[in-house]
């Protein structure tokens, strides 16, 4: 049975067709939003090609596809269950939804296509990937760059990020901020020392105060920058059920919980070559992801 497409500024309803076959008529126009046949469907993505995949999820597989016209478009095959009309109001029912939701940073659908008990969505192609693979590839680039200077230890030999891995982050920033030094630092004398090392010397020494930043002078109250330091130092610990949750920690940089007396334990601080491995680890995590690009938009 094929159905066609009634569509309004404030509607989409199915009705039974006539008696041409919509699935080899060119696309028709109502509004904004279109109704495409599947030969043209079909032509635009090289026959549903896989080399044309880019994305696949509980709902449907989508494809890239170039119309006639010249457009991009992501073409999304609906995995929907049609033998029963519950099946179909859920497709009219997310139809509408879609074809009257605008935003700036919402995919547009421009149309739809229906071919026996087949269901086809046309959205607006998506360039750059997906938000998740963006994100994944910046916290890569960013951490190879300064030397995964942020990267927790644990996670640099298992691959496995925690809410204690994003405390180990915050402590080495809050390290940063009050000592004005990179995490890896250079010089003749020393060779390459890191940041989360040196913070540890000088606590051991009860010398805190001569990492704050120079550039401050004397123009800084000592004793929250000591305070500062700690907390950091506390974050960074290479036990992470020693380290204090965020809510904790906001509470020490504060005030509001006296770490005076606390005790602070050796800092974790990942071997360059697990660095290295986790870095491995991650982009072919990348690669070999089981879900393609892109795909995050249309699901």
């Amino acid at each position: 049975m094929k159905f066609s497409f009634c569509c309004s500024s404030n509607s989409v309803s199915v009705s039974q067709p006539t008696t041409k076959d919509t699935s080899r008529q060119g696309a028709q126009n109502d509004g904004d939003f279109r109704v495409f046949s599947y030969n043209e469907l079909k032509t635009a993505t090289h026959g549903f090609s896989t080399s044309n995949k880019i994305g696949a999820g509980a709902s449907g597989s989508v494809y890239k596809g170039r119309l006639r016209d010249g457009t991009i478009v992501a073409v999304k095959v609906l995995s929907i269950e049609l033998e029963s009309m519950k099946g179909e109001r859920e497709f009219v029912s997310e139809l509408a939804a879609l074809s009257n939701m605008k935003h700036e940073n919402l995919v547009t659908l421009q149309g739809c296509c229906i071919d026996g008990a087949s269901r086809y969505l046309v959205y607006d192609y998506m360039e750059n990937n997906s938000l998740a693979h963006t994100l994944l590839v910046f916290f890569f680039s960013c951490n190879h760059k300064r030397k995964r200077g942020y990267l927790a230890p644990e996670y640099a030999i298992t691959g496995h990020l925690t809410r204690k891995s994003d405390v180990y982050s915050f402590g080495v920033l809050l390290l940063e901020i009050i000592s004005g030094r990179p995490f890896v630092d250079f010089d003749l004398e020393q060779g390459e020392h890191y940041l989360v090392q040196k913070a540890w010397e000088v606590y051991k020494d009860s010398d805190l105060v001569t990492l704050v930043d120079p550039t401050l002078d004397v123009n800084y109250p000592e004793a929250e920058a000591v305070r500062f330091l700690k907390v950091g130092l506390l974050c960074v610990q290479e036990n992470v059920r020693l380290r204090p949750i965020m809510s904790t920690t906001v509470n020490m940089l504060t005030g509001d919980v006296d770490i005076q007396d606390v005790h602070i334990t050796q800092p974790g601080l990942a071997d360059l070559m697990d660095i290295k491995l986790a870095q491995q680890m991650l982009s072919q995590s990348i690669s070999s992801s089981e879900t393609p690009s892109h795909s995050t938009a249309y699901f």
